[in-house]
């Protein structure tokens, strides 16, 4: 150590000091309390061994500025005390100073001291680099989450949360959230909201989530079903975190134009169904393994489907709603939040839950991650219409006025022809979004495309080659029975064909988009059924409403020969 030795006797001086030394330490020596300060400052010793009455400046004054100038660093002052001055050292050991040995010294319990000094010190020295290596983590940690919490905001697109057919509750119970909330519409305006909750909470938990909005929003910005969705996220959470490590899912789709819901959970609570009146119809429990665990293809990726005639509301939530717990150590329940958003309007019951909850937790925190979606569907006919926004793209010209046959010029064509083999398993509809996305004169209006591709293909597979007939959907259980013949079908389809193209046409100063789709099958009476339609109306029934869509939408739709050909003018409303 390195030791400062105060006293204005020069014998005992030299005999403290040359005692000091002899023990090994380094010994820098004062005569009073000016020159003990002046001395530390420069030389900043470990130790200062100092009398109690000296002129110039006192031990204890100089004591009381050497303290407050060392600040948070611990510096030992030990007074060397003769008789009578008790009361100095007294006065001076309540200002600061950490022990005193008496005159005569006795060098045998000053070397005692020394060491006991010394050992302190070495604690206190590793205490202060643990606090500085602590503060330092600390700094770090912040500054990751500061970073994730940024990445968060930026892949967790906060103006699609915006949407108003849902609200949502989102509460970390830490400074960063394991639970994900993500919402995003298909060019068709499909909603698809994301409830994920991955394992633990806090940085590691908003961690492993972050792979999932990549995939999410891309996706379903292309048209994708959740099942597609569901297959890619899956493979990410695998590629990207470690093993062990798996994120507990719901994902919906709420598609008004069809009027089905499309729910798949795995490892969340039960997702409640619940009518105009807010009683449950349905319960969606988890069955499935949370994303991560095993290959895509060992998954089974199939939602379950819900299709509706009137509205109702979707409550999906995480555990750590129902599971918080008051301070008796009572959980909030799921009979609780049911009965908070029975008594609450529509528009109120987020803030509702979260009052009620704050109030059950009777200023307690909950333990993990809070999340809750309300989601609406069934909107009514001006809704929907305001959705599709179908007015806005409704042609502002009377196409009784155009002549098509002045639209001949091309200025770009895509052409894509489909055989059985590809048809059964090539997403084609968002593959071919990817193209009209990077059309200026069509990026605007990717919505009105995909639902005039979509219906004109869906069309062209289920009733062209599968033969499918569309009266099977007004049965009971018309859908299911629908889709199940669909899905075998086009398993064992062995022959088939389907021709689509685009084409931008040049009429006058305007491009009008020609979509022509073509099958090998059959054909049917499209006179009967399609000559009957008024093509502004959007009709309710199971089937039906896409045709209608399309006809509204478009300038001019024409089925050729046998019906197996149908073309469709659209013109891109001007941006």
């Amino acid at each position: 150590m390195k030791i400062l030795v105060v006293d204005d006797t020069e014998a005992i001086l030299l005999l403290i000091s040359r005692f000091v030394e002899a023990l090994g330490h380094s010994a820098l020596v004062a005569r009073n309390g000016q020159e003990a300060v002046e001395l530390w400052r420069a030389e900043q010793p470990d130790l200062v061994l100092m009398d109690v009455m000296m002129p110039i400046m006192s031990g204890p004054e100089a004591a009381v500025q050497i303290k407050a100038e060392a600040g948070g660093t611990w510096v030992p002052i030990v007074f060397v005390t003769g008789v009578g001055e008790e009361n100095a050292l007294a006065d001076a050991i309540e200002r600061g100073a950490d022990d005193y040995i008496n005159k005569p010294v006795n060098f045998r319990v000053l070397e005692a001291k020394l060491k006991a000094f010394g050992r302190t010190l070495d604690l206190n020295r590793k205490v202060r680099e643990q606090s500085q290596t602590l503060a330092d983590y600390y700094e770090r940690a912040e500054e990751e989450k500061r970073v994730v919490r940024h990445l968060m905001d930026q892949m967790v697109n906060s103006e699609r949360l915006a949407d108003p057919q849902f609200d949502y509750l989102l509460s970390p119970a830490e400074s960063l959230s394991g639970d994900l909330i993500a919402a995003a519409r298909t060019p068709g305006q499909a909603l698809h909201i994301l409830l994920a909750d991955g394992i633990g909470h806090g940085l590691t938990a908003a961690l492993n989530v972050l792979p999932l909005t990549q995939p999410f929003y891309s996706m379903t910005e292309k048209g994708y079903s959740i099942t597609d969705i569901l297959f890619e996220m899956n493979a990410k959470v695998r590629q990207v975190l470690p093993i062990g490590r798996f994120v507990c899912v719901s994902l919906i789709s709420i598609d008004e134009v069809s009027g089905t819901i499309e729910i798949w959970n795995a490892g969340m609570p039960p997702i409640q169904i619940l009518d105009a009146n807010k009683q449950v119809l349905r319960v969606c429990s988890s069955s499935n393994l949370p994303l991560g665990i095993v290959p895509s293809h060992s998954l089974d990726l199939v939602p379950e489907r819900i299709y509706y005639k009137e509205p109702g509301y979707i409550i999906a939530y995480s555990d750590g709603l129902v599971e918080a717990r008051n301070p008796s150590q009572t959980e909030y329940g799921l009979a609780s939040l049911l009965g908070v958003l029975a008594q609450t309007h529509a528009e109120s019951m987020i803030q509702a839950v979260q009052e009620h909850l704050n109030d059950f937790l009777a200023g307690g925190q909950h333990h993990d991650d809070v999340s809750l979606v309300v989601a609406r569907f069934g909107l009514d006919e001006r809704e929907l219409q305001a959705k599709l926004d179908i007015e806005a793209v409704k042609p502002k010209v009377d196409p009784s006025t155009i002549d098509f046959n002045l639209a001949t010029e091309c200025n770009w064509r895509y052409s894509l022809i489909l055989s059985a083999d590809e048809l059964r398993y090539v997403n084609t509809i968002p593959f071919m979004m990817s193209f009209v996305k990077e059309i200026k004169s069509l990026s605007h209006v990717q919505s009105d495309i995909f639902l005039i591709l979509t219906e004109l293909f869906v069309n062209a597979v289920d009733h062209g080659l599968l033969m499918l007939d569309s009266k099977i959907k007004t049965a009971p259980d018309g859908m299911e029975v629908y889709l199940a013949q669909r899905a075998e079908r086009l398993a064992h389809l062995q022959e088939g064909r389907i021709e689509i193209d685009l084409m931008g046409l040049q009429y006058k100063d305007a491009e009008i988009l020609k979509i022509r789709v073509k099958d090998s099958g059959a054909g049917f009476d499209w006179r009967a059924i399609y000559n009957a339609h008024d093509a502004a109306a959007i009709p309710s029934s199971t089937f039906g409403r896409g045709v209608s869509l399309v006809r509204a939408l478009s300038l001019k739709v024409q089925f050729i020969g046998l019906g197996n050909e149908v073309e469709v003018y659209y013109l891109p409303t001007q941006t």
